[in-house]
């Protein structure tokens, strides 16, 4: 049931516009600042770094109760349910769509044209707005951002869709990632009036609290799935050079899935060694020096190895459900 719903959403969603879920994400974004409370203001500061915890929490009571009782009402009804869950969260078309033009417009020789849609993707999901002169800088950046979004926006959604009976696991990952935005928006709406301590420094200073932080929780929910999207890359590219990216990049990055995730792809697209963990870092800037038209080249390559890891997850997903290894075809 759940593979069956899984295979409907992606083959929906690749026929959908992204805009059709803008106004219910803004809804929905809306509704779980209401859900909200405050343990500061409410004489708790001891416990406020728990509140994120609550939005989560009614979302996922009110999912589970809605799931089951469409499921005594009709099986049918609570898998459509769940189909509506994943086509929510699910954004590769748009993802797609973005790589696609870009790639169109950089082979055209309109250089401002792909920038501005990239760079509007960008600032569109982590407010981010790097500085951009070259094409190649630009390619960069797309593949340093795209990994990511990969990841939180599909990969991770697969697994913990399959992960958990009904959509759970979904609710739980989409809530976490939620959250963690919600705390990095908070931040930058501070002006930087304090510096942000980085996940290493959480852990330092507070194991117990930072362990229960949406960052970490996000970080512990991804690190199956990073790794297994990691190795993906390198049964569809060369597992010896994937591999030796992930080690490079772990060692710089202790509580990251991203660093080593991207470090793999741009091994397999070909555009810079390992140590690239960093877009600030000298191995970054040594690949935006390559030849342009490789740099193109590569953002091709990237957009067509996510498309063919997602074809991998779907087929090893399709042969556990034919075993009855996913959860919720175990009797």
């Amino acid at each position: 049931m759940s593979y069956l719903a899984l295979l409907i959403a992606v083959v929906c969603e690749t026929f959908l516009s992204d805009g059709v879920f803008t106004r219910l994400r803004s809804k929905v974004n809306s509704f779980n600042h209401e859900l909200e409370i405050n343990l500061e203001a409410l004489g708790a500061p001891g416990y406020a770094h728990l509140q994120w915890l609550v939005p989560m929490l009614i979302w996922v009571l009110g999912v589970y109760f809605l799931y089951q009782v469409l499921w005594v009402i009709s099986p049918l009804a609570a898998g459509f349910f769940a189909v509506f869950l994943l086509l929510y969260g699910l954004r590769f078309r748009h993802f797609a769509v973005v790589f696609t033009n870009a790639q169109l417009f950089l082979n055209q020789g309109d250089f401002f044209r792909a920038r501005e849609l990239l760079l509007i993707w960008m600032k569109e999901y982590d407010g981010s707005e790097p500085v951009v002169h070259r094409p190649s800088e630009l390619v960069f950046q797309a593949i340093y951002h795209g990994t990511e979004r990969a990841l939180r926006q599909y990969f991770s959604l697969f697994f913990w869709f399959l992960a958990l009976p009904g959509p759970m696991g979904l609710v739980v990952y989409l809530m976490t990632h939620w959250s963690v935005i919600r705390e990095r928006d908070e931040w930058l709406a501070q002006a930087f009036a304090h510096e942000r301590p980085s996940m290493q420094e959480a852990w330092e200073a507070n194991k117990l609290k930072a362990a229960i932080s949406p960052r970490f929780v996000l970080f512990a929910m991804e690190w199956l799935p990073a790794r297994l999207l990691a190795f993906t890359v390198g049964l569809v590219a060369q597992l010896d050079d994937a591999a030796l990216a992930w080690r490079t990049a772990k060692n710089h990055s202790r509580f990251s899935n991203r660093a080593p995730l991207t470090a793999v792809f741009f091994t397999a697209v070909g555009l810079v060694g390992g140590a690239a963990f960093d877009a600030a870092s000298k191995a970054a800037t040594e690949g935006q020096l390559l030849n342009e038209e490789n740099q193109v080249q590569a953002l091709q390559q990237f957009r067509q190895l996510v498309f063919k890891c997602a074809v991998v997850w779907l087929a090893v997903a399709f042969a556990f459900a034919l075993f009855g290894w996913l959860p919720s075809s175990l009797p």
